[in-house]
């Protein structure tokens, strides 16, 4: 039952961060056929994120993730947010790799889709 219970706050967990950090149902979509594709699509990306860093990195905080502020120090899974901002840190260390599909992405770029 506590499993059950542990399980069940990981998918709350998932929600709010689809919902806050991805924005899941705030798109601001111009095509009718864009409305019900876009939560699919931003929750399919999340998962693929979430695979990706499980993958790649385990299911525990390494070294390699920001640190944390101290009130949050005692978190042993990595965040939505410590994942987009090590993926744009790759991103930026390693920007050739995004040449064959057409993306021309620097720090800049990336400063202004972070703050905003």
């Amino acid at each position: 039952m506590l499993q059950a219970y542990f399980d069940r706050w990981q998918i709350e967990v998932n929600h709010r961060e689809e919902k806050d950090t991805l924005g899941v149902g705030q798109a601001q979509v111009r095509s009718r056929l864009s409305v019900p594709r876009q939560p699919a699509f931003a929750v399919a990306s999340y998962s693929a994120l979430l695979l990706a860093a499980l993958l790649t990195f385990g299911p525990n905080r390494r070294a390699c993730y920001e640190p944390l502020p101290k009130w949050r120090r005692n978190a042993d899974r990595p965040s939505c947010l410590d994942l987009i901002t090590l993926l744009r840190k790759e991103i930026a260390r390693s920007p050739a790799v995004l040449v064959p599909f057409g993306l021309n992405i620097g720090w800049k770029s990336l400063g202004l889709t972070a703050a905003a």
